[in-house]
């Protein structure tokens, strides 16, 4: 196994600091795409989305609630399939049981929504134990129009990640892909989305890859270097670029 270098303390603590200089660049150069990405200018949401949940049929704004900020995370879950893709099931699991209520504290919510009926998701929630708010877009364009569920027969090139994929017509392709969309509520009313993101934009979401990209055998998966520091790596989370 390739560990890394045995080295005095002084050492040690040289490579640190240099290190740590990287480190609060990168922290200001976060900030500051951090603000950027909140004076990105927002569309008005005109088409009306119907969802399905344990109330019944609700509505983009429904989802809200009483707050003016709204997240929703885009689950693999498509409407033939028997329960949801493993690595969702394991987001799930690890990081939503505490965040609704330090979410809700600074006036947003947060909301599940796949395109499997409400059925199937009442069921992988009762399976699993999850408590999580999630809703089925089953039967409405939600879930193509964001980008995150694909017609095979349709005519237009699928888009991912804001660029045209055209291996997602391929048979074995995935027909549902992962995601996050963030919408605003203003004080009439209206629906502006705001943001979304996909593929590897996701990963500051999932906190145990922040701590294990601390640690010297990471995240042990196939991509990562240096290579060779664990003898069975786990394979990647499925995506289509970096």
């Amino acid at each position: 196994m390739a560990l890394p270098e045995i080295v005095s303390r002084e050492e040690w603590r040289e490579s640190r600091l240099r290190l740590l200089e990287r480190e609060k660049a990168l922290t200001r150069s976060r900030d500051a795409l951090n603000a950027d990405r909140r004076r990105l200018p927002m569309v008005r949401v005109e088409k009306s989305y119907v969802f399905e949940g344990p109330e019944g049929q609700v509505t983009l704004a429904d989802l809200f609630g009483t707050s003016r900020q709204l997240i929703i995370q885009h689950v693999m879950f498509g409407p033939d399939w028997d329960k949801p893709c493993p690595f969702c099931s394991d987001a799930i699991r690890v990081m939503y049981p505490s965040l609704f209520g330090d979410l809700r504290i600074r006036n947003t919510a947060y909301v599940l929504v796949a395109r499997a009926p409400y059925a199937r998701i009442a069921k992988a929630k009762e399976d699993n134990g999850w408590t999580v708010p999630w809703y089925s877009s089953y039967g409405s364009d939600f879930n193509f129009d964001f980008d995150v569920s694909y017609d095979k027969t349709a005519e237009a090139v699928p888009v991912f990640n804001y660029r045209e994929e055209p291996e997602l017509r391929e048979q074995d392709a995935p027909e549902e892909v992962s995601g996050m969309s963030c919408f605003l509520r203003d004080d009439d009313g209206a629906v502006f989305h705001t943001y979304s993101s996909y593929a590897r934009g996701l990963e500051g979401t999932i906190g145990v890859y922040a701590m294990l990209d601390m640690t010297p055998l990471g995240r042990q998966e196939v991509w990562e270097e240096p290579a060779g520091r664990v003898a069975n790596p786990r394979p990647a989370a499925p995506r289509f670029d970096e």
